[in-house]
């Protein structure tokens, strides 16, 4: 049965025989706080145990001198708990077994190399300097809940210094942990989990908070309500889990408040609960399996980028939604299996990009809808959407999105942006638009669409067309709307807005070009409206045969002519090609004779107009 604190009280004077006694049974020894010499202790500890229950169970002790096991071998639990040390722990290249400092406090541990067979406990107490764990070597976990770790800024500013350190379990520092300089756990190897839920760190002189660059961790890393000030750094780590920062507060302001470039994080990023982060987040060319969540999420990285998620794959859903960002959002050629949703979210960037994604590729929508608000551009350029790419309900100051492709693309905006929308070259199978809420400026040359929702009479889609900004307007947003039109069977629709073309490249030619243009608008509407052409031939064949039957012209032969007619003569001026035999058995004089000229000029230029208008129609057909 093991002992009891009741089995052995030393009393104020450390009668060290007792401790030795108490040592032999396994029993709990209270020192009351007297002093205990840590020569003696050590001498104890690296003797040959006295029976297989040795183990050395010390509360309440003021430990004196140094305490040293280096290179020393302890083959028995070590617990030294509630107690005082004078000296900092020497345990650099010690082999013990289950080791405990419960709510003791020290001024600094070296324990490099160290291999603990079992947990190292070090819950509640505190170290005013570093805890030096370089490559040390833990078969359980490593235990600093409600520890207080003070790094000395004369060396470093490390609170923790367990670079390559291997542990068997988990990191735990929770239930109050605090630490005033880094935990530095650079290629470290976890086989659980690092736990700093509720954590309290203040970076150390190189400005980290807590660095786990390249290490490997088979859990997760949890931050979860920890509050932060400094870098938390995870470039090319490896979690098994997820690494979760719900309701966290990390601040670097001006500079990187969680960085995890090329990071494998293979259970998903969550920012979730109000989380905040004052600086940059980086996620350059991280790898996120199952999700990435930022949902309700404060960025505060004002001048500079709040998330910069370049090159960086999502297995899952991007989520996003309401989150709050001062400054850019940057997702440059990142890939995302899932959906990207920002509904709700509020991007505030005022003269710069609020939202980058230029090259994104994501399997399902882009929704940037339902209140999304960014002041500064939204740039998604050169994209690939699976499914929509959503402004509906948005704010927006500016959108290019030049280059992308999607399945859907819907623009009914909450208001008109108040800069240019850019859709060069966007492909799509529909566009979804209002009237109300297009933007003063649009830039459309290359947008190819098989439908537009909704469709509206040419009219308003003509002004629609007119909002174009480019100093020469493009024909290619005329023509993609005109075959709309054909596609539905709207033909007479189709040649309004391929007319309405025409008519706005005229202002774009030069002058001179301008009384051909002119004529061939008035006759034939540039071939689109043929019937002009019959209007202008009736009115002037009316007019020719009305004078000439009142005063026909004299027979050149008048043995030889047919009999006249007013209307075959008239016929014959203003047909170019067609020959009724009246124009050359008679000749007019006077007016008649100048009546004759302007019909024959007239018919040229009709037959010319039409002729040129016809091909161009047949051209573009």
């Amino acid at each position: 049965m093991e002992a009891t604190e009741a089995d052995a009280i030393v009393p104020s004077a450390f009668p060290v025989d007792r401790i030795a006694e108490a040592f032999a049974a396994g029993a709990r020894v209270d020192a009351g706080g007297a002093e205990v010499p840590a020569a003696f202790l050590a001498e104890l500890l690296t003797a040959e145990p006295p029976g297989r229950r040795a183990a050395l169970r010390l509360r309440r002790a003021t430990v004196t001198g140094a305490f040293d096991l280096s290179f020393a071998e302890v083959g028995c639990p070590l617990l030294i708990e509630d107690s005082t040390f004078a000296e900092r722990l020497d345990l650099y290249w010690a082999r013990l077994g289950f080791t405990s400092l419960r709510g003791s406090a020290f001024p600094g541990l070296v324990g490099a190399g160290l291999a603990v067979t079992g947990h190292l406990r070090l819950t509640h107490s505190r170290c005013d300097g570093t805890l030096n764990l370089k490559g040390a070597r833990i078969s359980g976990g490593l235990l600093l809940d409600g520890a207080e770790l003070r790094g000395d800024p004369r060396a470093g500013g490390n609170a923790l210094s367990a670079e390559r350190i291997e542990v068997a379990g988990d990191l735990v520092a929770e239930q109050g942990f605090r630490a005033d300089g880094t935990l530095r756990l650079f290629q470290a190897t976890i086989g659980g989990g690092v736990h700093l839920d509720g954590a309290v760190v203040r970076a150390g002189a190189a400005g980290r908070a807590v660095d786990l660059d390249s290490a490997a961790l088979r859990g997760g890393f949890f931050a979860r309500r920890a509050d932060v000030e400094g870098e938390i750094s995870l470039r090319h780590a490896t979690l098994g889990g997820v690494a979760t920062f719900t309701g966290a507060t990390v601040r670097n302001p001006g500079g990187v408040a969680l960085r995890c470039d090329r990071a494998d994080i293979q259970g998903g990023v969550h920012m979730l609960g109000g989380a905040r982060a004052e600086g940059e987040v980086r996620l350059l060319g991280t790898r996120i399996g199952r999700i990435l969540r930022m949902s309700d999420a404060t960025l505060d990285n004002p001048g500079g980028p709040a998330l910069h998620a370049d090159n960086c794959s999502v297995d899952g859903p991007v989520d996003c939604r309401r989150v709050t960002a001062r400054g850019e959002v940057s997702f440059v050629e990142a890939r995302i299996a899932g959906p990207a949703f920002f509904d709700g979210a509020t991007l505030d960037n005022p003269g710069g990009r609020s939202l980058r994604a230029t090259g994104i590729v994501t399997g399902s929508l882009l929704n940037c809808c339902t209140g999304f608000t960014a002041t500064g551009r939204v740039s998604v350029t050169a994209a690939r959407i699976g499914g929509r790419l959503c402004f509906d309900d948005a704010t927006l100051a500016a959108l290019r999105c030049t280059g992308t492709e999607a399945a859907e693309l819907s623009l009914r905006f909450a208001a008109p942006p108040t800069g240019e929308v850019d859709l060069r070259h966007v492909r799509t199978t529909v566009v979804r638009d209002e009237p109300g809420t297009w933007p003063a400026g649009l830039r459309l040359d290359g947008l190819t669409y098989q439908a537009l929702e909704p469709t509206l009479p040419p009219g308003p889609r003509l002004a629609w067309l007119a909002r174009v900004v480019d100093e020469v307007p493009p024909p290619q947003p005329y023509e993609q709307l005109a075959g709309v039109y054909r596609q539905l069977g709207h033909d007479d629709e189709a040649r309004t807005v391929l007319l309405a073309k025409q008519r706005r490249q005229r202002r774009t030619r030069p002058w001179w070009t301008w009384p051909w243009s002119w004529l061939q608008d008035v006759t034939v509407g540039y071939g689109y409206r043929p019937q002009r052409a019959a209007l202008w031939l009736a009115a002037l064949l009316a007019l020719g045969a009305s004078v000439y039957a009142a005063h026909p012209p004299r027979p050149i032969d008048p043995g030889q002519a047919p009999p006249f007619n007013a209307l075959f003569y008239t016929l014959d001026l203003l047909l170019p090609i067609i020959d009724f035999g009246q124009e050359s058995a008679y000749r007019p004089s006077g007016a008649g004779q100048w009546l004759a000229y302007l019909l024959i000029a007239a018919g040229w230029t009709l037959a010319t107009t039409a002729a040129a208008g016809f091909t161009r129609v047949l051209n573009r057909s």
